[in-house]
């Protein structure tokens, strides 16, 4: 049985906006809207 989730999003739209993921090594700059590793590198 499919369980609801709850997503909160907080930011300020800015172009230099960066948003980054505490558990996971996956960040995306909102410039773009890419998600990468927190190093930089593309996802394969």
């Amino acid at each position: 049985m499919p369980r609801m989730a709850e997503y909160l999003e907080a930011g300020s739209r800015i172009f230099d906006d960066l948003t980054t993921c505490a558990d996971v090594d996956m960040m995306s700059a909102n410039a773009d809207g890419r998600f990468v590793r927190k190093d930089g590198t593309p996802f394969a």
